[in-house]
């Protein structure tokens, strides 16, 4: 499978910094970024919590088969890069 990789920067309201990469197939942005805030969702960041967010598409890749069986079970792979 080829993946497209976006590039998410997030800065929340306390200060803390997340950097991380959301791999979807597709290059729908709207897709990806609605992943991003449910995996934050999933270690307590909220919404309401962030102050301010970037989900860019940066390249598509080739899927290795973890990242390739993320997807198909829940429809995205996150690689945690920094703050996460």
């Amino acid at each position: 499978m080829n993946v497209s990789v976006f590039d998410t920067h997030v800065r929340t309201r306390d200060g803390r910094y997340l950097h991380f990469d959301v791999l979807i197939e597709g290059t729908d942005r709207e897709r990806a970024a609605r992943h991003a805030r449910e995996w934050m969702a999933e270690r307590g960041v909220q919404e309401a919590d962030v102050q301010q967010s970037q989900c860019l598409f940066c390249h598509s890749e080739p899927g290795n088969p973890e990242v390739d069986a993320a997807i198909a079970r829940q429809g995205y792979f996150i690689i945690p890069l920094q703050g996460c």
